[in-house]
């Protein structure tokens, strides 16, 4: 995929630095680290899985990875819709939506707080199950590989394929610097959800092609550097403390 980005850009200027890669490459870093610690640490949890038999464990292997994409699927989706409509939330899932560019390394730019809220949304009904490491293993990775093509900047297409796959041709309008026209294609495996729930979005020729049309709405001054990032949300709770009183 990033060789594709080089070969076929969906534009040419996003495979630029733009005083963001290092930035980057922490974020993904980071949260690739704390996905692999989750995976380890994921048989000191299977001991309180209280419906272990639930899980399908004499499935073949690819059937059980593909029910815990699906699971997994919902729970994340639904917490990343609340992310967009409680601030709370927002507060945190806002560095997400600062890039200022869609490649590849920054699918993963997440703040850690709002990457372990989804991860216990999408893992926790799996844990209760009683998924095998083995199983969980594989998910992480499916995880990691989903968020680099999601954010992809090369130029593929899906056909029909699209309003099934949550992939970079229907995720691009969800990065829309407007929050009302934004708030839809939250899927990280699939579109299904947002079919069920109304938010799905897809108008060809209309997804991003200009930096300008990334960001938050009305925050053009985001921190940009990474501990900045990581403290911005601390900031604006207690700026919010500070109003309210």
């Amino acid at each position: 995929m990033f060789v594709a980005e080089r070969v076929i850009p969906y534009v040419r200027d996003w495979n630029e630095n733009h005083e963001d890669g290092l930035r980057d490459l922490l974020h993904f870093l980071v949260n690739t680290s704390f996905n692999h610690l989750g995976v380890f640490l994921l048989p000191l949890f299977a001991v309180l899985a209280p419906f272990p038999d639930a899980w399908p464990s004499a499935s073949p292997f690819w059937v059980q990875v593909l029910l815990a994409i699906l699971v997994l699927d919902v729970g994340i989706s639904a917490a990343h819709h609340a992310s967009h409509k409680w601030s709370a939330l927002w507060c945190f899932h806002a560095v997400h939506h600062s890039v200022k560019r869609m490649y590849g390394v920054n699918g993963l730019m997440k703040h850690p707080v709002h990457q372990t809220i989804e991860a216990v949304s999408g893992f926790v009904p799996l844990l209760l199950m009683g998924i095998p490491r083995q199983v969980a293993s594989a998910v992480a990775f499916c995880v990691a590989i989903q968020l680099v093509l999601q954010h992809s900047n090369a130029d593929y297409r899906s056909g029909p394929l699209k309003y099934i796959f949550a992939n970079a041709e229907v995720h691009r309008f969800h990065h829309r610097k407007d929050s009302v026209a934004g708030d839809v294609n939250f899927g990280l495996f699939t579109t299904l959800w947002d079919h069920l729930v109304g938010t799905f979005h897809y108008q060809p020729g209309t997804a991003l092609a200009r930096s300008e049309d990334l960001g938050i709405h009305g925050a053009d001054d985001y921190p940009n550097d990474y501990l900045a990032q990581l403290a911005q949300p601390f900031r604006e709770w207690l700026v919010g403390r500070r109003s309210s009183t």
